[in-house]
């Protein structure tokens, strides 16, 4: 079909569109006013079901998008969009009218079987792998358990076993948590925490818990000859269900930062630090839902920060944590250049902290320095920066 694009001409009614890499071409349930024929680039066509993005195909150079909505004039039916940068022809409902009369009679009604063939295909795509999401998870529990019980005293390592299952059902982990929570609550598995807290020291050195964290989690079953039995008649029995719509579309906070080569102990800090946009992060409904309920209404009114560790001293926009005292000694001794680089340097909070703790004169001559400071020398902030930082450990008994 490549050679159709050579019936067209950029100077004809055709119009050439181009989408940069990530562009959105059109979405499900949107009118379909118009088709594209892809010139160059590569076009992703998927459709999004309980929230899973199910991957339909990819057109590439001389092939068609969009289509089959123009046909048939019903909405949109799937979703578009740019895997690198495109240019496609646009073409209208007119044109294909055009281009279909001028076939012969027998690819007319040939077109014709194949649109409502494709249409009725399309109504049996599934967002799932598997059929059935809950029995899957148990036959392949069931599966690492009947490895593991060669041992003295079997069990499963929850995490070890939820990638597993990760990368056979490609579920989320949200939907394994669901999965699992249901198990225990039915007493067909047995879930074991080990629980652990960090102990912190405030800047004044004395040491308090930190919160506690799930150390790690073990899964034994407790009759795993009528587990499977068992796991089925349940089954049977809520197959009709939508207990768990979550979605594939949406990764974890473990999987995002297993994607950027990080931990999620660092994708929580630089939440905190607003270095990642909002937009990235969602609430899955109904378990935010419970968390609400589970942790009342007050507790989400105001948020403490912890006291930070001398260990956890390691920008400027940590200073927010630091006592008015210390701040107005240490920037007494900085100088007005190193405290105005500091300003230049900082998040919103920080730099209203410092401004704070200035008298107003000479809060206002900083001001005006770190305003000017279009273009901050690296290595010089770092170097003020960590000169900060060390004063202050310094005044606090932290360093020698």
């Amino acid at each position: 079909m490549a050679q159709d694009i050579d019936r067209f001409d950029d100077d004809t009614d055709s119009t050439v569109r181009t989408f940069p890499k990530g562009t959105t071409i059109f979405r499900e349930g949107q009118v379909s006013d118009v088709a594209y024929i892809i010139k160059t680039g590569r076009v992703s066509i998927y459709r999004i079901l309980n929230n899973k993005r199910v991957r339909l195909g990819e057109r590439g150079p001389g092939e068609m998008v969009g289509e089959m909505g123009v046909m048939t004039a019903d909405p949109r039916g799937s979703n578009a969009e740019a895997l690198e940068y495109t240019e496609a022809l646009v073409c209208d409902k007119r044109l294909l009218q055009t281009m279909l009369l001028k076939s012969p009679r027998p690819v007319q009604l040939l077109t014709g079987y194949l649109v409502d063939r494709v249409r009725a295909l399309s109504t049996q795509i599934t967002d799932r792998p598997s059929g059935d999401p809950f029995l899957s998870v148990c036959r392949v529990t069931l599966l690492a358990w009947q490895a593991a019980a060669r041992s003295e005293k079997p069990q499963l390592d929850y995490a070890e076993l939820s990638r597993t299952i990760k990368d056979i059902l490609l579920l989320s982990q949200i939907e394994i948590d669901a999965i699992f929570e249901r198990l225990k609550k039915l007493h067909l598995v047995a879930i074991t925490d080990v629980k652990a807290s960090f102990p912190r020291k405030n800047l004044l050195g004395a040491t308090k818990p930190g919160p506690s964290f799930v150390k790690e989690r073990s899964v034994r079953l407790p009759d795993p000859d009528t587990f499977l039995t068992v796991a089925r008649n349940l089954s049977r029995d809520t197959r009709d269900r939508q207990d768990f719509g979550v979605a594939l579309e949406f990764c974890d906070l473990d999987d995002f930062a297993r994607q950027a080569g990080s931990t999620p102990e660092i994708i929580y800090k630089k939440i905190g630090y607003g270095e990642i946009p909002e937009k990235l992060f969602f609430f899955h409904t109904s378990a935010s839902q419970a968390f609400i309920e589970t942790m009342g209404l007050e507790f989400f009114k105001q948020a403490r920060r912890p006291r930070l560790t001398a260990a956890d001293l390691e920008r400027i926009d940590d200073i927010t944590s630091i006592d008015n005292a210390t701040l107005q000694e240490v920037f007494s001794t900085l100088g007005f250049h190193k405290v105005a680089v500091l300003a230049a340097m900082a998040g919103d909070a920080a730099r209203e902290k410092i401004y704070k703790n200035l008298s107003k004169k000479i809060a206002g001559v900083v001001r005006d320095e770190a305003a000017a400071m279009a273009d901050l020398d690296d290595d010089e902030a770092a170097a003020v920066e960590q000169e900060l930082l060390e004063r202050v450990k310094t005044i606090k008994g932290l360093v020698s």
